[in-house]
């Protein structure tokens, strides 16, 4: 008994003013108190440090019910309620339908001046298990014949004529093969990067689930597409970096420096599309929604939606990294400053827009390629080449991207220096190293 009451009192030490207060642990921190532990460069010590970087403990729980509840309005509420009437962009009323090619015939074959005229006669089953026959001739060699054999999955049409329906071969179906590649690509994420990459895949389906059930309907309803998409984005934004990075100071300076950033690149790519006097028309399929659309869309909105869109999937990388290396400067040294932590973090920063603005010209340049090699074959001079639609709308794309990411980085540096400088984040001093310990 003497021996259990000499441990208890140990629990308790003495303040100055004789009141007991509770033991501290080995690292100076009240028992319990969460702490990281830190290796010495070359002598194998260890000290405990408590994380600089803490959630927002009262507010966390808020911060993701205010996700979950943002989500749930844009994909669901307001989908459900009406809010949405897409017009139908079918006028001819053709259906397209998924089959397996059973059987391929060749019924004949004639040699014309350009060519050697194929005639098929083709045995495809439908899902609903119905057998059709479609008869087609094609050029021998043209890829637009799209040859195809037994086993095969196409996409077939229907198309409604006075003498009865007419089937044609529309497509291959690369549904299979695409969902394999998108399992193959989830398990990469979530192997290499764990329980964080399995909250960034479920940012990414965030992403997914509001650009498909909130911007694309109200932009084909008759919303004004940069409303809708500015909309659109910052719930994106809101939900991505808060699922992948958690509910911290740190997800709060990329938060500011994104939407700070891309309220310029919006401001930027108006500019630039009203200074270029861009239609937005110079792609095919813009032209095809204005025409088939019931209420007309806004062509020049919708290409200052897609560059809104496009900077987005760029600022948030940008973003979240700065503000990273901002804290991890704050703590590795807690006497840093806020010019200070500024400086040192627009140092990093600058290698990251060397990098990133090459990766977003190249994503671009990569895109455009088959629209660069066919301008390119016209032989025409530079300044008429890039004076065309189709080649001008990419290059304001790219430049208004790319300064917005630019701007990223002293504008979340600047944010992310302050928030990690103040305290709000920080926890403890760093503990002694304890010397006794390899």
């Amino acid at each position: 008994m003497p021996r259990a009451t000499s441990r208890a009192r140990r629990r308790w030490r003495c303040s100055p003013a004789g009141t007991p207060s509770p033991a501290r642990s080995p690292t100076g921190l009240p028992p319990g108190e969460p702490a990281l532990l830190a290796r010495s460069a070359g002598r194998g010590q260890t000290a405990r440090v408590t994380p600089l970087l803490r959630p927002l403990r009262r507010p966390q729980a808020l911060v993701y019910a205010l996700v979950a509840a943002a989500l749930l309005l844009t994909t669901v509420v307001v989908p459900q309620a009406g809010a949405f009437e897409i017009p139908p962009l079918n006028p001819f009323g053709a259906e397209s339908f998924e089959g397996e090619v059973l059987a391929v015939e060749e019924t004949g074959r004639e040699q014309t001046p350009v060519g050697t005229i194929l005639s098929q006669r083709i045995v495809v089953r439908l899902q609903g298990g119905e057998a059709i026959v479609i008869e087609r001739q094609f050029l021998e060699g043209d890829t637009i014949g799209l040859p195809v054999q037994a086993g095969d999955r196409v996409l077939v049409t229907a198309n409604e004529n006075p003498g009865g329906t007419a089937y044609f071969i529309a497509d291959r179906s690369r549904a299979q093969p695409l969902w394999w590649l998108a399992v193959a690509f989830c398990a990469l994420v979530a192997l290499v990067g764990r329980s964080r990459g399995a909250w960034s895949l479920l940012g990414l389906a965030a992403s997914f689930l509001v650009i498909a059930r909130f911007i694309l309907p109200a932009i084909l309803t008759g919303w004004d597409p940069v409303v809708a998409t500015v909309l659109g984005a910052g719930v994106i934004a809101f939900a991505t970096l808060v699922l992948a990075h958690g509910a911290n100071w740190k997800t709060a300076a990329a938060l500011g420096g994104t939407a700070l950033s891309l309220a310029l690149a919006f401001a930027l790519a108006r500019f630039g599309v009203g200074f270029v006097e861009l239609t937005g028309l110079a792609d095919e399929h813009s032209v095809a929604l204005n025409i088939l659309s019931e209420s007309a869309v806004d062509a020049r909105g919708l290409l200052l939606a897609g560059i809104i869109i496009g900077a987005l999937g760029v600022l948030d990388d940008v973003t979240a990294t700065q503000a990273s290396a901002v804290f991890e400067l704050r703590r590795a040294n807690r006497a840093l400053g806020v010019g200070e932590l500024f400086a040192r973090g627009l140092n990093v920063g600058r290698d990251h827009i060397a990098s990133t603005v090459n990766t977003l010209v190249l994503a671009y340049a990569g895109a455009s390629l088959p629209l660069m090699a066919l301008l390119a074959s016209q032989a025409e001079p530079l300044g008429l080449l890039v004076s065309r639609d189709l080649l001008a709308t990419e290059i304001v794309r790219t430049l208004v991207g790319s300064m917005g990411i630019v701007a990223a980085v002293p504008i979340t540096t600047g944010i992310a220096a302050v928030l990690a400088a103040s305290g709000r984040a920080e926890g403890e001093e760093t503990a002694p190293i304890d010397a006794g310990r390899r």
